[in-house]
Order: structure tokens, then sequence, then C-alpha cells
């Protein structure tokens, strides 16, 4: 007599016990690792004696419905036209744009793209309403 034998599958293990230790294993290694960049190198940075020429302030550039820009440096403002962006707002680091809410986002845009033009990469905006 013949035996029938069955043909058996292979069998598969189970993966999810083993996600979890994996996803446990990254949050521990990402929880433990530090991120100096600089930390496997022994280095001893030059400091410099020169001072910056001039010192460069923070301003608020104000737009008003009517699209006129005003400068503020602390209590004083004065008019300004967007072709003087260059010459005014060279000593400046970061600026803070105040606008009227009736203005269009265009005009905010095309503010932005002035100042980055001038080199100012900090802007803050602020909306009055």
């Amino acid at each position: 007599m013949r035996r029938r034998t069955k043909k058996r599958s292979l069998a598969t293990p189970d993966l999810t016990p083993l996600i979890d230790v994996v996803f446990l294993l990254l949050i521990f290694f990402m929880l433990v690792t530090t991120f100096d960049k600089y930390s496997g190198f022994n280095l001893e940075l030059p400091s410099s004696g020169i001072k910056s020429e001039t010192e460069r302030k923070e301003c608020e550039l104000i737009i008003d419905k009517n699209e006129k820009y005003f400068i503020k440096y602390g209590k004083k403002s004065e008019l300004i036209v967007i072709e003087e962006f260059p010459e005014k707002l060279r000593f400046v680091d970061e600026i803070v744009i105040s606008a009227d809410k009736t203005l269009t986002y265009g005009t905010v845009v095309k503010v932005i793209g002035e100042l980055k033009n001038v080199g100012i990469t900090k802007v803050e905006l602020n909306f009055y309403e």
C-alpha cells in the first residue's frame, strides 16, 4: 500500500515581533545619538579681533492700504519707495513687514522678493486688521 504524503507548505514566520524590535532599536539610537557635527574632531577654531564696520539693525516695513511704504527704526519712521530699498536697507539683518489687511497677496510677495534681492534673509510678517 502506498502512503499518501501531503505536501507541506513553507512556514512563514510572524514578522510583527521583528518589526517591534526594529522600531525599538531605531528609537533607542535616535535618543542616544548626538548630532554634533564636530564631536569626532579635535578642533580649535580661530577667533577674530575684527569687529563689523557697521552694526546691522532690525527695522519694520509698514505697507498701508494705498501701497505706501514706511520704514520704522525704533520710534522714527520715514516714507520710502520700493526703488530705495537697496540704499535704505543695506544695514538691516531682520525686517518685520506689517501690512494692511486689504492689500493683495501679490503686493506682499513682491515686497518680500525685493527684500531678498537686497540681501535680507530674515523676514517676519505682521498683518494688522
